[in-house]
């Protein structure tokens, strides 16, 4: 294991020691067939350097939070991801708040918070978004929230 990658896993235990339990696990997320009838991830944007939730965002937010319950949906998952400003372990941290986040705005939407895992990731291996480099850093702010089980 990397330096680096060692210093974000740590930034990441770190950051869960002292926040509340808002989902059941950390980790990466496994997927079934239920991942194949939602094949597309809602997407979360968020401003640099910030864990806000926009009110168009918090609107997606609910509407997925009413389907899981609709569906029964077993394993809500979250993929938090920061664009490359700055360094890794504090963008791994802050993928991490991006992701509890989330995950707080959909239980307060009522998914049981047992059903979310939250899959930190730092910064993308490649940008998410093409063109400029603002526009690429842009979409690297995000978070994907997909049915898995």
């Amino acid at each position: 294991m990397s330096r680096i990658t060692l210093a974000a896993a740590v930034a990441v235990v770190l950051a869960l020691a002292g926040s509340p339990a808002l989902a059941q696990s950390v980790g990466k997320c496994s997927y079934n067939s239920i991942a194949q009838q939602w094949p597309n991830p809602t997407i979360v944007h968020f401003d640099t350097g910030k864990t806000a939730i926009h009110a168009d965002d918090a609107k997606k937010i609910a509407d997925m939070a009413k389907l899981a319950k609709d569906h029964y949906i077993q394993q809500v998952c979250i993929s938090g991801f920061a664009d490359k400003e700055g360094n890794a372990p504090a963008n791994m941290k802050l993928s991490l708040a991006r992701g509890q986040a989330v995950a707080k705005q959909l239980a307060q939407n009522g998914v049981d918070p047992k059903t979310i895992m939250i899959n930190p990731n730092g910064e993308p291996g490649g940008s998410f978004g093409g063109g400029s480099a603002s526009l690429a850093n842009q979409a690297d702010r995000r978070v994907e929230i997909r049915f898995t089980k």
